[in-house]
């Protein structure tokens, strides 16, 4: 297993080098998540819904002492360096290995080695080439301030969706989790996983909806505007929202919806 440590003094088992630089300077250096000014208490609970190697928990667990995490993550590979990120904190971190949505039982996820932070239960590798071909065409473009050639992002982009693996997982709904772990209150719920994101949404009960004060959702636009139905519905729902671009994905489908109840305990 490889380790590395980031400019921050943590150190940090990772799958791959370009990843966590990309996680490292997207969460710690850039601070996408200081942009959406989110509130937790001391004592609050953090949903951490596609935790990977669990970067987004570290960076909360610095951000927001005194909270607990509950972190979802159903890819093995993930899963054993998630667990070793996170032991030093002890009881403030559960880890559940399952994937959510809105049923109970199995589903099928698939994995991307060179590239695990893309995987999911609805990985497409032409949409995913798309997407990486995106982010990919923005970082060069804020490096060298010129868009690069269609041969310089084969280059950039590489054999990152080849050996893709596909496994069978658990899957439950974030509503029976809470039911389960007697939770009555979250401070935040953030959600990034690959296209699954409506379902996991859909696994809310109407009951559960005004218990979750925040949320940070990752939403794929993929054809049908679902950015923009996703905000009418966390609207209905009581929140206050906000859309924003994906910062690293200027030029993909991709944004970042922000719910707030009014209100935050």
């Amino acid at each position: 297993m490889r380790f590395t440590r980031l400019a921050n003094g943590l150190e940090i088992a990772e799958i791959n080098g370009d990843e966590t630089k990309f996680l490292y300077d997207e969460i710690f250096v850039q601070e996408v998540y200081a942009a959406y000014d989110l509130r937790v208490p001391a004592d609050g609970i953090v949903l951490d819904v596609g935790a990977n190697i669990g970067m987004f928990s570290l960076y909360a667990l610095q951000k927001f002492p005194g909270i607990r995490i509950y972190c979802f993550e159903p890819a093995p590979h993930c899963l054993e360096r998630l667990r070793i990120n996170t032991a030093p904190f002890g009881e403030a971190v559960r880890i559940f290995p399952t994937a959510l949505g809105d049923t109970e039982g199995e589903v099928e996820f698939s994995y991307y080695p060179h590239y695990s932070i893309i995987s999911g239960m609805f990985a497409n590798e032409q949409q995913d080439l798309l997407v990486l071909r995106a982010g990919a065409a923005t970082q060069y473009r804020e490096r060298y301030g010129t868009r690069p050639s269609e041969r310089e992002l084969d280059l950039l982009v590489g054999s990152k969706l080849k050996g893709k693996q596909t496994f069978r997982c658990p899957i439950t709904t974030l509503s029976r989790i809470m039911a389960a772990e007697g939770i009555g209150h979250v401070s935040l719920a953030k959600i990034d996983v690959e296209r699954a994101e409506n379902a996991i949404l859909a696994g809310i009960d109407d009951a559960d909806w005004p218990k979750i004060d925040q949320l940070v959702v990752e939403v794929h636009d993929q054809g049908n505007r679902e950015h923009e139905l996703m905000i009418d519905m966390l609207n209905r729902r009581g929140y206050q929202t906000s859309l924003f671009t994906e910062p690293t994905l200027k030029n993909s489908d991709i944004y970042v919806a922000l719910a707030k109840r009014q209100l935050i305990r």
